[in-house]
Parts: C-alpha cells; sequence; structure tokens
C-alpha cells in the first residue's frame, strides 16, 4: 500500500511525454516540432472524399465515416466518401505500430525555414501503394488550422498543403520555466549580497555571522528532514488506516 501512494504521488510530479520524436525535425539552423499539431484535425475534401489528419497523433475515427469493420490501429489520417458518409481507406499511419516504411521528412523546397514536408507511404490504394505528400507552410498569422487544401493526382498520389503558425522554425526564446529559474537565482543574489553588507555595516557582524538569517540556515537541514518524516508517517498512517477498513469490511 505504501508503494501505491509513491507512485501515485511520482505520476501527479512527472508530466509523461506521450509525443512523436519523428516529428521534430532539424534541418540545418531551423528546428521544427509538427506534435505542436497532434492536438487538431485538419479537414479537407475535392468534392467526392472528406479527408481527416492529425499531424503526429491518432485521427479519431469518428472523423472518418461510417465503418462495418473494426478501424486499424495507429491510422493519422483517413478518408471519407462523402455520399453515404462511408469510411474509405486509412491515408496514412504514425511509427511504431507495424506499418512500413516510416513517416519521412524533409525541409520545405520553398526555402530554409518556409515549413517542412511530410511524406506517408504505409497505406495501400487499389491494391498498390499511396503516397501522401504533406506539405506545412509557416504561416504566422495562421494558429491552430483547421482546413487544408488536397488533391489527387495522379491516381493514389495525394498533395495536401497546410497553413500554420506551428509549422514555422522554433524560437530560441526563454521558456517559462527557464525565466522563473533565473529569476529566483537573482533573488538569492540580491538577498544574500543585501544581508551580508547589512550586518556587515549596520551590526558590525564578521565571520559567518554575516550572513543573513544565519540561524535559519543552519537549521534547514535538520527542520527538511522532519519535513520529509512527518510527510511519510502520514502516508503510513492514512496506508493503515485503509488496510484496516478493508479488513473491517471483509470480516462483516
Amino acid at each position: 500500500m505504501d508503494l501505491f501512494f509513491l507512485v501515485l504521488i511520482l505520476f501527479n510530479i512527472i508530466q509523461i511525454d506521450g509525443s512523436l520524436e519523428s516529428c521534430r525535425q532539424t534541418f540545418g539552423s531551423h528546428k521544427y516540432d509538427l506534435n505542436q499539431l497532434s492536438d487538431l484535425t485538419i479537414l479537407g475534401t475535392d468534392g467526392l472524399f472528406r479527408y481527416a489528419l492529425t499531424p503526429c497523433g491518432l485521427v479519431p475515427t469518428n472523423t472518418c465515416g461510417k465503418n462495418t469493420q473494426p478501424f486499424e490501429r495507429g491510422m493519422t489520417s483517413c478518408q471519407e466518401r462523402i455520399e453515404g458518409t462511408k469510411f474509405e481507406s486509412p491515408m496514412g499511419f504514425l511509427d511504431g505500430y507495424g506499418k512500413s516504411p516510416n513517416l519521412q521528412f524533409s525541409e520545405n523546397p520553398l526555402g530554409p525555414g518556409t515549413g517542412i514536408v511530410m511524406n506517408m507511404r504505409n497505406a495501400f490504394c487499389n491494391g498498390g501503394p499511396r503516397l501522401v505528400k504533406v506539405t506545412f507552410i509557416c504561416d504566422k498569422n495562421i494558429k491552430k488550422p483547421t482546413t487544408m487544401s488536397i488533391s489527387e493526382k495522379p491516381t493514389c498520389q495525394f498533395t495536401i498543403t497546410i497553413k500554420a503558425a506551428e509549422a514555422c522554425p522554433l524560437t530560441k526564446d526563454l521558456t517559462g520555466g527557464a525565466i522563473f529559474i533565473i529569476i529566483l537565482f537573482v533573488l538569492i543574489i540580491v538577498y544574500a549580497v543585501s544581508g551580508v553588507l547589512y550586518n556587515r555595516f549596520k551590526h558590525k557582524e564578521s565571520g559567518l555571522a554575516l550572513l543573513p538569517h544565519v540561524s535559519f540556515w543552519l537549521h534547514l537541514g535538520g527542520l527538511t528532514l522532519n519535513g520529509c518524516k512527518f510527510t511519510w508517517n502520514c502516508i503510513h498512517s492514512c496506508s493503515r488506516q485503509t488496510s484496516t477498513s478493508s479488513t473491517t469490511y471483509e470480516s462483516v
């Protein structure tokens, strides 16, 4: 039971990264991450069929039309016949679902920093291979796109174009966590320096007594240890109460 509580605590602390590593690509000095689009379902149509694509994620099967058979696992894109809203076929699969070849990426041929191209060739069309070329064009004015343009020419070769700010190279801006650490570090330095100067010139202290709140810092280790012991005792006590309650119910 103690192990259960520890696992529960760790599960809430650790954030699991479920993104697709192959969707992070670097070309020259430009880094792209299409995982930023993995929570979207982007739709397009050519008049006869409707298409749904979830870049670097699993496409929701409720956007693929009605199907009398179970959907194949790992679909990232699908084709639906508009007449009758019937599922037609998969357009492509994510890596790791037993389909080959894996997704292939290249930088947009329009030039460095203009976007990224994803090629899917692991689904079938009329008994042969299906080629789907998805060009993500960097457009900072379009965030979280919902539509895409698509055409099939020649047969079984599809060209998809999506404009999105998420298709632009990643910027080197500081993250919120990095900013917090920098601010915290600066505050610690200001606190220490100002405290030392205050104790030196105001109270004429010297040696270890120069440190601000020196008694607190000297006892910090012991206080931390006591806090850990208190937390562990609380968890242990809760687990015992749970076990006792379960035993009581079983005996009744």
